[in-house]
């Protein structure tokens, strides 16, 4: 009789387990809430939160990451995403925080590149070159929005000749945070005619919190041999560098404000690094920030990552905080700058006959 009573009690248990209750490995929930207008059309934020206290809000314009509140090692959540309080700061949004970009991210050299023999001539809106897929990118598109289960899932069809790209490309990005304090990234893309591609996200990062002065108490490791170095305008000089004996060496932990300023330039990093191959996950980067314990670590598919250090930075953010030079660092997923100019560089050539893909991850946790 205990022996059957005690099996029941086991049963009991595990459907228990399987209905949901007491579990504590339960997906992460997503509501949604209006987030004013845009041109019109209503803009919907979506709050993203696990089991762990974590929250991640993201805008179907231009698939924006406007929060990111993680705990520091005393389990306090801070917000450690750069941003606006409201779509005003947003519709223009000059540093393109948290966006998606595309079509194209980074700088292509003079806003031009030839595919089959035929040039095609972007908009010019940075310096001499093209930037960040040009005046009406990825970034300032309201995006179809739906969620599928724990996924934010935003999708976008880009007109052929849109921004003056051929192809008519259709995109979707799905957004999903894991009970491992992840965010996940997966992009995918086809296209209708031979084209260019290379997205990402656009987000800024202040593990001290967003508006708490400078990175320089930030320790960064960048797992890269070899960089791409660029001229004045920052377009590649089509070289890729061996790191070593040079300030863009950080390869061991390195507390940002004792370098920054031994970048030539004087501008700090904005620099891509290389990682060569393409289809799995590869450990890009990590920072640290002593004081709060926070670090913050990047995985990604591409063959890539830009660091920048945020040299041009000068916004009132969330809460009125000053954004300032230096206030924040990006490590942005991507195809090399100016590869479609470069023929040594990874492609980034879209046949329709191909599909886009990349995966890209943030890993949020407590040294």
């Amino acid at each position: 009789m205990l022996i059957i009573i005690l099996i029941s009690v086991v049963i009991y248990l595990a459907v228990k387990h399987e209905d949901g209750e007491d579990n504590q490995s339960s997906p992460t929930m997503i509501t949604s809430s209006s987030f004013g207008t845009h041109e019109g059309k209503e803009v919907t934020q979506y709050t993203l939160k696990n089991n762990k206290g974590t929250v991640i809000k993201i805008l179907n314009y231009g698939g924006i990451i406007t929060n990111i509140l993680v705990p520091d090692k005393n389990g306090k959540n801070g917000d450690i995403c750069l941003g606006f309080d409201d779509m005003k700061g947003y519709a223009t949004n000059g540093p393109y925080f948290g966006a998606l970009i595309g079509r194209y991210a980074n700088r292509i050299a003079n806003g031009r590149f030839t595919i089959d023999g035929k040039t095609y001539q972007l908009d010019i809106n940075n310096g001499p070159n093209a930037l960040h897929g040009g005046k009406v990118g990825f970034d300032k598109r309201l995006w179809d929005s739906k969620v599928v289960g724990d996924v934010l899932e935003l999708t976008y069809v880009s007109a052929d000749g849109e921004e003056n790209y051929p192809g008519e490309v259709k995109v979707t990005v799905r957004y999903q945070l894991t009970e491992d304090n992840e965010l996940v990234i997966r992009y995918s893309a086809t296209t209708s005619a031979k084209t260019v591609i290379n997205l990402t996200n656009h987000a800024y990062f202040n593990l001290a919190g967003q508006g708490s002065g400078t990175i320089f108490d930030h320790n960064v490791t960048i797992n890269a041999d070899k960089y791409t170095p660029v001229d004045s305008t920052s377009i590649p000089t089509g070289d890729i560098s061996d790191v070593q004996g040079t300030a863009w060496d950080l390869r061991t932990k390195t507390n940002i404000g004792e370098v920054i300023h031994s970048v030539p330039g004087g501008v700090g990093y904005d620099h891509n690094y290389c990682f060569g191959k393409t289809g799995w996950q590869k450990y890009m980067a990590r920072v640290e920030h002593p004081s709060s314990g926070r670090f913050l670590e990047m995985y990604s598919t591409e063959p890539g990552v830009q660091f920048y250090t945020s040299f041009y930075l000068n916004e009132t953010g969330k809460g009125g905080a000053a954004y300032e030079k230096f206030g924040a660092f990006c490590l942005e997923a991507q195809h090399y700058p100016d590869s479609p100019n470069k023929p040594n560089f990874p492609t980034t050539l879209l046949a329709p006959s191909e599909t886009y893909l990349q995966t890209t991850t943030y890993k949020f946790g407590v040294m």
